[in-house]
């Protein structure tokens, strides 16, 4: 039967809409209040629950084996809380460098098994806060694993300390030196995921007030890093929403706060609308993706709906990693071309910046519209170039794993210049 046909049908919208409210409930981030209190977990799983062996604590293979016995104890776990409490165990017979060797350890465990691990990132970001109590520490530990959820949770603990709530005048808190930007050896990915961590921290600083928390965000002078920062302002917002029911939302009109942002952030802002609406809805069979990408066509103006787009190909990016035709006949929906190639633009980004590796890309591009192929293994360019390969043969050789032997070459020539990656990988 043809994806087309099964759309018609609704069995498609169906699969969409199932995986979108995992999608949803995946995402969802609690207050650090319910993690933690005085710098201690609530509840501690039993010693014995991990079957934690007492090895050799000081080699690499400890760590790793710790990592494994966590990972396995918490898929059977119904505590969200499991992979922190197994490492506040391990705090407890190790060393700091096993205990971090191990904390690196399970969030690659996470990400290697969980194309969706953002969630556990978050958590495990806020745990690494919290054991370290020390910002350069905690960063210095900090992974693009897992979408870069890691730096969200360690701003989001950073921002959250009683030292920051009390003082009065929050604009006199310095955010520009917080990550290691421009340093030796970090790398552009890193530094976006981090100073995107820091929107997640100021708008929980400013009490949920996105348009004081994104005003700060311009503080960053280049475009990407103003762009990543709002980015995390805006998805914190929608998050703690999902968690409270509260935040910067206005339940009269579903449109806020977007529609009352300043126009270098509102496309941050839209990018993460369809998530929220789609939550809002609870996601039931009335509300298919053409009510969506109607919602999409109702923002005014007309030029930030591209960024809707681009939100509904992120909440489909899940669907790619087993059957990447499904995320394309899903963007094809869409009535406008030029917007069927925004939402595969949002899809293969949120792939890249999800998994890291190109696999799931490429085949995504392998199955994209033929006209959106050419742009499809140009982003896998840049995205090679930018952030996986600097020698040339390796990334010729990366290259060459494109489904679509005819545009290798798109691949190749991609411009690895970062203007170009930011306008690729970022809202902006």
């Amino acid at each position: 039967m043809s994806f087309s046909l099964l759309f018609k049908n609704n069995m498609m919208v169906v699969i969409i809409l199932s995986v979108v409210l995992i999608l949803g409930n995946t995402l969802s981030v609690y207050p650090i209040s319910n993690h933690s209190e005085n710098n201690k977990h609530l509840t501690m799983l039993p010693h014995h629950e991990f079957n934690l062996q007492n090895q050799n604590l000081s080699d690499n293979i400890s760590s790793q084996s710790y990592a494994e016995q966590i990972f396995l104890s918490c898929q059977n776990s119904d505590n969200e809380h499991c992979p922190m409490m197994g490492l506040d165990e391990i705090n407890k017979i190790g060393s700091q460098t096993v205990v971090l060797e191990t904390f690196l350890n399970l969030v690659r465990l996470y990400d290697e098994n969980n194309y969706l691990c953002h969630h556990e990132g978050h958590h495990l970001g806020i745990w690494l806060y919290e054991y370290t109590q020390n910002l350069t520490r905690a960063l210095k530990s900090a992974t693009v694993l897992c979408g870069g959820a890691v730096y969200h949770g360690i701003f989001q603990s950073f921002f959250g300390e009683e030292k920051f709530i009390n003082i009065k005048d929050k604009n006199n808190i310095t955010i520009t030196n917080l990550c290691p930007v421009g340093q030796v050896d970090v790398s552009w990915l890193h530094e976006r995921d981090c100073i995107h961590g820091i929107g997640h921290g100021l708008v929980k600083l400013y009490n949920y007030d996105t348009k004081t928390a994104a005003e700060r965000c311009d503080e960053f002078i280049p475009l990407w890093a103003k762009s990543a920062c709002s980015r995390g302002v805006f998805m914190e917002n929608y998050e703690y929403h999902f968690d409270t029911g509260k935040g910067d939302i206005d339940l009269n009109d579903i449109y806020f706060p977007c529609n009352k942002s300043v126009d270098k952030f509102a496309p941050q802002c839209y990018y993460y609308f369809p998530e929220y609406e789609w939550e809002r809805k609870n996601v039931t069979i009335s509300y298919n993706l053409a009510d969506a990408y109607g919602e999409c066509d109702g923002i005014s103006p007309s030029k930030f709906a591209k960024y809707c787009y681009q939100g509904i190909g992120r909440l489909l990016s899940f669907l790619a990693s087993t059957n990447p035709d499904v995320p394309v006949a899903a963007c094809n929906i869409a009535n406008e071309s030029s917007h069927r190639e925004d939402c595969m633009v949002g899809t293969l980004k949120t792939i890249l910046k999800g998994d890291g590796k190109t696999d799931v890309g490429f085949n995504f591009c392998g199955s994209s519209n033929p006209e959106f192929k050419a742009t499809c293994y140009y982003i896998m360019g840049i995205w090679i170039k930018m952030y996986l390969y600097t020698d040339k043969q390796d990334w010729e050789n990366e290259c060459n794993k494109a489904v679509d032997k005819d545009y290798v070459d798109n691949c190749i020539r991609a411009n690895p210049d970062t203007s170009v990656g930011v306008r690729m990988f970022e809202p902006v």
